[in-house]
């Protein structure tokens, strides 16, 4: 009889982020109704039980996975959390962060996926993404200077304008993501800075 893989000890905040990850990966692959906890217990090596030690309940592992995947970004394209103060700004760190995606197709997946799913009001993400819009504008508008009823436009547009160039760029790889970005980015920006 020969011993399976040993389970690496590990430390709670190790665990929790080894979850995370791992979540991340099933739901934007299987979205939130194809994921299991069964599955990401098997896929990490510990039992139901084990799992749910670190998250209570499906739902509030899905938050969680959003959240977390939402710290990192604002952590790697906006280092401390300051809130651009101009337009050049706005424009550099909305540049980084479609670089950031670029490079992790699979939470462009996972953001598609569950936003979609999300729009029904039973879905436990519903809250999570309407919030998220909320605080996106609530955050940016007044930071922008631009009169407010155009920097929630500007706002607005953009977050549009990426929900459905992710969208279709996940449907046809061959989407020129970036040249996309950057000319609809010029064009946003420079009519919004003439004004």
């Amino acid at each position: 009889m020969t011993a399976g893989p040993r389970r690496i000890r590990l430390t709670a905040d190790e665990r929790r982020e080894q979850l995370l990850a791992e979540a991340t990966i099933q739901i934007a692959n299987h979205g939130y109704q194809g994921f299991t906890m069964a599955g990401l217990a098997k896929a990490s090596r510990l039992t139901h039980a084990g799992v749910l030690h670190h998250f209570a309940s499906k739902k509030e592992l899905l938050v969680e996975v959003l959240r977390h995947r939402d710290e990192l970004d604002v952590e790697a394209v906006a280092p401390g959390s300051v809130p651009p103060s101009s337009l050049a700004e706005f424009r550099a760190i909305l540049d980084a962060l479609v670089e950031r995606n670029l490079e992790q197709p699979e939470i462009i997946r996972l953001y598609t996926v569950l936003s979609a799913e999300a729009l029904n009001p039973d879905h436990p993400a519903h809250e999570y993404f309407q919030e998220r819009l909320q605080q996106a504008r609530t955050l940016l508008v007044p930071r922008l200077d631009l009169p407010p009823e155009e920097a929630d436009a500007l706002v607005v547009d953009y977050l549009s304008f990426m929900d459905g160039l992710q969208l279709n760029w996940l449907r046809d790889p061959s989407i020129d993501f970036r040249g996309r970005w950057r000319h609809f980015a010029d064009s946003l920006f420079a009519a919004h800075s003439c004004r």
